[in-house]
């Protein structure tokens, strides 16, 4: 009869605490794949946020090839859920989406060959916007009430900040105001943001830029997130405006007011 070791036991448990591991992780992926179906989101949006890690030291994401996830919906306990930034990092790399300077926009807009849409709250909007554009907001007031959704807008208020949220109705509401998915559209907003993940330099080692670990994944804004929900949404024609409205005032291109 074979006597059971200490050791054994202890490679036992461990084996069985591991195996319960793997299955919850398991779980999680498929109750988190489910639920981006359920919002409208591909699953596979999973998948694409494996390498990235949330620095919460220095506040930015970074690359770290041995991170994977298991959910990456984020609930805060105030507002509607939304996806972390780096698995739509991935995507609209993947999709290549095309950030376009503001002379080309300006050209594009005279030539009435697109839709410019600013993303922005409607009194941004009419405090000044892009001469031509249009105005479809990617958020909305914040519409939870809830207890904590009530404490936010307390908060903010004291802040003098708006408590707003995304507007899961967004790319409808778009696709209405230019006339269906085919139509080719540019978004901007209050910075633009970007996906470059090298720093430009004028130096002959470095004529191919160089990376930074700030921009592991670019910098982040409402109007690129706002052209991943059109693509999601199936939009054919998707670009963005680089530098946004901030870039195009700091240029002196002509700025309109009022709605």
């Amino acid at each position: 009869r074979r006597v059971q070791r200490a050791g054994d036991s202890g490679r036992h448990v461990a084996a069985c605490a591991s195996s319960s591991r793997d299955a919850e992780l398991q779980q999680t992926r498929e109750d988190t794949r489910r639920r981006l179906r359920e919002m409208g989101y591909d699953p596979k949006l999973l998948e694409a946020a494996a390498g990235s890690r949330w620095d919460p030291t220095f506040q930015r994401w970074v690359k770290d090839p041995r991170a994977e996830y298991a959910d990456i919906i984020i609930t805060p306990k105030a507002g509607s859920p939304y996806i972390i930034w780096p698995a739509i990092f991935q995507v609209l790399k993947q999709a290549n989406l095309e950030s376009i300077p503001t002379d080309e926009v300006e050209n594009l807009v005279a030539r009435n060959k697109v839709t410019l849409v600013d993303v922005r709250m409607e009194d941004q909007y009419a405090k000044g916007h892009v001469e031509g554009s249009i105005n479809v907001p990617m958020f909305r007031e914040s519409t939870g009430s809830g207890v904590w959704d009530n404490l936010k807008r307390v908060v903010n208020a004291a802040l003098l900040i708006r408590s707003t949220e995304r507007d899961p109705e967004f790319p409808q509401k778009l696709e209405e105001a230019v006339g269906g998915k085919n139509k080719p559209v540019v978004l901007y907003c209050g910075m633009g943001g970007n996906l470059d993940t090298k720093i430009k330099s004028s130096k002959a080692m470095y004529k191919e830029g160089y990376e930074d670990v700030d921009k592991s994944f670019g910098k982040e804004s409402r109007s690129l997130k706002a052209c991943f929900e059109l693509l999601n949404a199936g939009f054919r024609d998707v670009r963005h405006m680089k530098g946004g409205f901030s870039t195009w005032k700091y240029e002196k291109r002509p700025v309109a007011t009022g709605e």
